[in-house]
């Protein structure tokens, strides 16, 4: 019981059934996003119900049209979730070696393959899909990069010279273990193996450092 100001006791408040706090909301839908990869995963695009991920994920069909409005939707905001790594990002103030940390990170993941694979399947009868996915996904990475990489003050001439190299980072950041990821040769990277690729593939970009004076 609470005490109020006039002495009188009231029951302690609660809040009403549907009405979850900010963090509550968060972590749901993470949790549906994960269900709903899961499920992309296992049985394809077009098999995936919103029936389906609504019973796996304990929610009603009506959360998820609400929250995604469609399959197309859900599936657009499970890419994205996994490219959260964009807005964090601190524009022209962004440590380039942490952001191609967090890509390598996140897009050698279980759940970034997952959709990797689902894509690459589904691409001939979706087409749509996978433009969507690119445009969320490697083509955001992209972009990022090329920011970190041109800095603050970079005129157009540079932005465009950082985007080339941005695009050639993008491809070392993914590189033959990535390939391998996909075949279900190796595991997921720890977070020390994430960086240590990084910081190989930026030298690689970069070139060799210049010989002290």
């Amino acid at each position: 019981m609470t005490t109020t100001d006039d002495g009188s006791t009231r029951p302690p408040a609660t809040r009403g059934p549907g009405r979850p706090r900010k963090g509550e909301q968060a972590a749901r839908r993470a949790e549906l996003l994960d269900v709903a990869t899961r499920l992309f995963g296992a049985r394809g695009f077009d098999a995936t119900t919103i029936e389906a991920v609504a019973k796996e994920a304990g929610v009603t069909k009506r959360t998820i049209y609400q929250q995604f409005t469609d399959k197309a939707g859900l599936f657009v905001a499970a890419v994205e979730s996994l490219h959260a790594h964009e807005r964090e990002a601190q524009p022209g103030g962004e440590d380039l070696e942490a952001l191609a940390t967090r890509i390598v990170h996140t897009l050698h993941s279980d759940q970034a393959v997952t959709l990797h694979r689902l894509v690459i399947a589904e691409a001939p009868q979706f087409p749509d899909l996978a433009a969507t996915f690119y445009a969320r996904g490697p083509a955001g990475s992209i972009e990022a990069l090329a920011a970190a990489l041109a800095g603050p003050l970079g005129d157009g001439s540079a932005s465009r010279v950082a985007r080339s190299r941005a695009e050639a980072l993008y491809t070392l950041l993914l590189g033959e273990p990535h390939r391998r990821r996909l075949l279900g040769l190796q595991g997921a990277p720890t977070l020390a193996q994430a960086r240590e690729h990084a910081q190989r593939a930026i030298q690689v970009v970069r070139g060799p450092e210049p010989p002290a004076p």
